[in-house]
């Protein structure tokens, strides 16, 4: 975000522990225009990802897989969803990674865009409750795909039994934890993962401050396959393109 994200949240009301929760429908506004500024002002980043992969078996680890990365959120405003990820695979259990070497269990396409919140025309498809919690510091908002959803199209793309907890800061607004899952059925589908989650923490781009995922969980629907990714050392990220005597492109870093 060009501008201060922390500053643009001033549409979200600041509520201490000594004041009124707002109902749902004050809430929800406030998060769609949370997301829509997130979306909307955060810049193309980098930044470095240790990921942990394991098999788990009879609640032991059977195998594990330590990875060193360099994620880059690029951004592309065509979508509705703008941020595609791009990981450079440095290490693997701290050597040089081989070709085409295999993860036991990656979730990708959750860190910028897991904060949901992207199109309002699907908030009627949810079932919500809304709770305060630690003496009204945190608000919990429970979110559940109505049992006659298929009636709604606007629901259609929506994964059967979604299921979504978002955490936030009562005082600031900010959005501090989202976790998600779905049904079996629907987890059948390699493309989706049936529980993940992300906290998220202050960081600092430049002079900015943004509210960026630190830690991301998964695990496939028996708990067997797992994940857990940290993230640090952020930076804005330029892609500079420049033709260079053996035709190669070069990247920038800021």
């Amino acid at each position: 975000m060009r501008v201060r994200f922390a500053l643009l949240l001033g549409m979200f009301p600041a509520l201490s522990a000594a004041q009124q929760a707002p109902s749902i429908e004050e809430l929800l506004p406030r998060l769609y225009a949370y997301a829509s500024e997130y979306r909307a002002k955060l810049p193309s980043l980098s930044c470095d990802e240790s990921i942990t992969s394991q098999l788990v078996v009879d609640g032991k680890i059977a195998k594990e897989t330590r990875i060193e990365a360099t994620l880059r959120e690029i951004r592309d405003d065509s979508k509705s969803d703008p941020f595609i990820e791009h990981h450079t695979f440095n290490k693997v259990d701290g050597r040089p990674p081989k070709p085409n070497f295999k993860f036991l269990f990656l979730v990708q396409g959750g860190f910028a865009n897991l904060v949901g919140f992207s199109r309002k025309d699907a908030a009627a498809c949810f079932d919500y409750h809304l709770a305060s919690q630690n003496d009204g510091a945190t608000l919990r908002l429970d979110m559940a795909l109505k049992p006659d959803s298929s009636a709604n199209p606007h629901c259609n793309d929506i994964p059967a039994g979604f299921r979504k907890t978002v955490l936030v800061d009562a005082e600031t607004g900010h959005i501090t934890h989202v976790e998600r899952t779905i049904s079996a059925d629907a987890a059948k589908n390699p493309k989706e993962v049936y529980f993940a989650s992300i906290d998220y923490s202050p960081q600092k781009l430049g002079n900015d401050t943004f509210w960026l995922p630190a830690r991301i969980y998964a695990h496939d629907l028996t708990g067997e396959m797992r994940m857990f990714a940290v993230y640090s050392n952020f930076h804005r990220y330029a892609g500079e393109m420049k033709i260079l005597p053996d035709e190669k492109l070069a990247d920038k870093n800021e």
